[in-house]
């Protein structure tokens, strides 16, 4: 009877060392909610180290959320030479002047931003320097421009012709863009006025900025 009562008192104790082990040497668990458990409804139990490990399915990883993002390509500015092929293969660009040479007595004609002076395209024979041109005639428009802007009148640059002793010069300013303006310089013994005049027309109608 004294056997059983020592060991009754000792099992507290030995109860308590135990749980005490179990509870040093086991990591904590939580229900794993990614399965379900055997018949008779146990849940299968992870410790939480192992599903600290598991890959989180659709979330970026730590190392992808610190990655740098990649630097956008550079724009290229309006007068690149990439640019206009670019903007001329969508169709959006047309800086195609080389029908002015069929006009009879050419000798060199240009495309002109009026803003800045700036050659946008050129062809010719070389005998007119057509950056010298293109700066000159920016200023004979602008001047126009200020002409009907002092004098109030409600009109525009339709084309401007120039008469010299041995040249035609046209300048005729895109319906489309009145920014910009082509620039026709003929030989004034082989060309025909009139047919030179709806020839610069029918080129200009067919430019596109």
């Amino acid at each position: 009877m004294k056997l059983f009562q020592k060991m009754g008192a000792a099992l507290p104790s030995a109860k308590k060392l135990v749980s005490g082990l179990l509870d040093e040497s086991q990591p904590p668990v939580e229900e794993d909610q990614g399965g379900f458990g055997p018949p008779g409804g146990v849940l299968w139990t992870t410790p939480l180290d192992v599903l600290s490990d598991r890959p989180k399915a659709g979330l970026p990883t730590q190392s992808a959320i610190n990655a740098p993002l990649p630097e956008p390509a550079p724009a290229l500015p309006p007068d690149s030479p990439d640019r206009s092929e670019a903007l001329e293969r969508t169709g959006l660009l047309c800086t195609d002047i080389e029908a002015t040479s069929e006009i009879g007595g050419f000798i060199g004609a240009c495309l002109v931003d009026s803003g800045s002076g700036l050659v946008l395209a050129e062809t010719g024979d070389g005998r007119i320097d057509m950056e010298a041109a293109a700066a000159l005639n920016t200023q004979i428009v602008r001047a126009e421009h200020e002409v009907i802007e002092v004098l109030d009148l409600d009109d525009h640059i339709e084309d401007i012709l120039i008469t010299m002793g041995k040249q035609l010069h046209f300048i005729r300013p895109l319906e489309k863009s009145p920014g910009v303006f082509l620039y026709v310089a003929l030989d004034k013994k082989q060309a025909n006025l009139g047919m030179a005049r709806m020839q610069v027309g029918r080129i200009e109608s067919t430019l596109k900025m």
